[in-house]
């Protein structure tokens, strides 16, 4: 069912190209924004790098944005941010449990880019 709304949400988008059937795994730009999706039935995960820590001079306040960001996904969307295995990287991953439309998969999609825009610009801030 991924696959299918995908290849609907490309048309729509008017992104050319196809989708490898079979596949599990997509990475999909979005308004400038990368994101991961992955088929996990019967819903799917998104996933997507928000800014190196590198970048950020004062890593406390940040930490504490984020965790309250957090609480209770509030502040973003039911996305959850957080660190990549390096520690080097801000993230952001939502696991959406079931997708029954392509309405529920769009809607879980420009909700997450949404929130990916937003917490790319607060990480700079």
């Amino acid at each position: 069912m991924l696959y299918e709304h995908l290849t609907q949400l490309l048309k729509e988008l008017k992104v050319e190209g196809t989708l490898p059937r079979g596949q599990t795994a997509f990475d999909l730009e979005i308004e400038g924004v990368l994101v991961s999706i992955t088929d996990a039935p019967p819903g799917m995960e998104l996933f997507a790098v928000l800014d190196k820590l590198a970048e950020v001079e004062n890593y406390e306040p940040l930490y504490r944005k984020l965790l309250r960001a957090n609480f209770l996904g509030q502040a973003t969307s039911r996305a959850t941010l957080g660190l990549d295995e390096d520690g080097e990287r801000v993230t952001l991953s939502l696991f959406v449990p079931t997708v029954r439309s392509y309405r529920e998969f769009h809607d879980a999609i420009e909700d997450f880019v949404n929130a990916v825009s937003f917490w790319k610009e607060e990480v700079r801030a």
